[in-house]
């Protein structure tokens, strides 16, 4: 196994990514939370380029973290909840950027600046998932789109619209993978 691979997976199992130990909490009380964090790891390790996060989270933003820190990757994270994002936010630098979202609308501006490689989608409120995946297409080579087992988040009729499509079923809670320009199919038939 490569050093960085080895890396990657000591800080997954270990709950936290380069994080102030007064503020570490263990990953484990949140473990039913972390069903995309396969789905999303193989996006972003098989890919290169910007990673935009729409939502943080104990298993997302750690381990993104943790894989953009390996080259600089840029990695934005923005999130509406800001006592919620202030719990992640020792981890900025200069690649790594917070984005508090203070308002429903204010998502309509986030992510407009890049071409996304990847972006991560299990952010609130639910409705703005299938809104922000439209409104990004033409700036994104690959969605990952958390619990999309769930109707209340209306991802079917967007996710039809897309040239190739994954669904992650190992899990109830589904993680779904589209793209127009990557078959993502490749990434798990390996």
């Amino acid at each position: 196994m490569n050093r960085k691979l080895s890396f990657l997976i000591t800080v997954f199992l270990f709950g936290t990514a380069f994080g102030d130990a007064n503020s570490l909490r263990p990953m484990a009380e949140n473990t039913r939370y972390g069903t995309h964090m396969a789905a999303l790891v193989t996006a972003v390790v098989n890919t290169e380029g910007p990673v935009l996060e729409m939502g943080c989270g104990d298993f997302s933003t750690t381990i993104l973290h943790a894989i953009c820190s390996i080259s600089n990757r840029f990695l934005l994270t923005a999130e509406t909840n800001k006592d919620w994002m202030e719990l992640f936010t020792d981890l900025e630098r200069d690649w790594h950027k917070f984005k508090y979202v203070s308002s429903v609308k204010d998502w309509d501006n986030v992510g407009l600046e890049k071409h996304w490689s990847v972006v991560f989608i299990d952010h609130a409120p639910a409705e703005r998932r299938a809104v922000d995946i439209k409104r990004l297409r033409n700036r994104t080579d690959i969605f990952v789109m958390h619990d999309t087992q769930e109707p209340s988040y209306r991802y079917d009729p967007v996710i039809a619209t897309f040239k190739y499509k994954f669904v992650y079923k190992r899990y109830n809670v589904t993680t779904t993978l589209v793209s127009d320009r990557i078959d993502v199919h490749q990434f798990f038939e390996k």
